[in-house]
């Protein structure tokens, strides 16, 4: 089964942001267990995760409304 580069695109963008809800999920959970509710935590995590996120939907979407190739 040969996969197109579109569909592709499609599968790594729902994993990715499948994978940054349950990320998200269990650093809200850590964050619970810490003292004063995690106040004092930098969430450094989020300068890579939303990024990313935001750029693959972008392209994806692009992908989808974006000009369409004759």
């Amino acid at each position: 089964m040969k996969l197109s580069p579109k569909i592709l695109l499609y599968i790594i963008t729902v994993a990715v942001i499948v994978a940054a809800i349950v990320w998200e999920f269990y650093v809200q959970q850590w964050l619970s267990y810490q003292p004063d509710n995690g106040v004092d935590v930098i969430r450094t995590d989020l300068f890579v995760i939303w990024p990313v996120v935001l750029t693959l939907v972008g392209v994806s979407l692009f992908r989808i409304f974006g000009p369409k190739k004759d």
